[in-house]
């Protein structure tokens, strides 16, 4: 079969309160991102948190106090959920917001909704 498009899923831990923030920056787009088109960030859609900070305010209702944590444990768990470029472009705009929608609702399962900060699809 020559169909190269494939679902692609990262999944990262994230221990440091200074890598959350770095992330975060990262999906609202406050730090210049190299493979990201500046004019097309518009149309990236933010659930559940519309900025760093409402986001890191979700965190911090959701943890333990700083001084009731392991040192190195684990604070928050990043997930990436995409498909293969040729994947995305054959799909409507329609279809990717279904993809995505599934994929949240996937993460909402295996973690429970109260447990997402966060969800937010880059299309820049």
């Amino acid at each position: 079969m020559d169909d190269k498009r494939f679902a692609i899923l990262r999944i990262e831990k994230i221990s440091d309160p200074a890598e959350l923030t770095r992330s975060l920056k990262h999906c609202f787009r406050e730090q210049v991102t190299d493979n990201a088109d500046p004019a097309r960030t518009p149309d990236n859609t933010h659930h559940l948190a519309a900025s760093v900070e409402e986001a890191q305010a979700a965190f911090a209702a959701a943890l333990p106090p700083v001084g009731k944590r392991r040192k190195n444990g684990v604070i928050a768990i990043e997930y990436l959920i995409t498909a293969s470029p040729e994947a995305m472009k054959a799909k409507s705009r329609a279809k990717v917001d279904a993809y995505f929608d599934a994929s949240l609702a996937w993460l909402r399962r295996r973690h429970g909704a109260e447990n997402i900060m966060v969800a937010t699809i880059h299309r820049d």
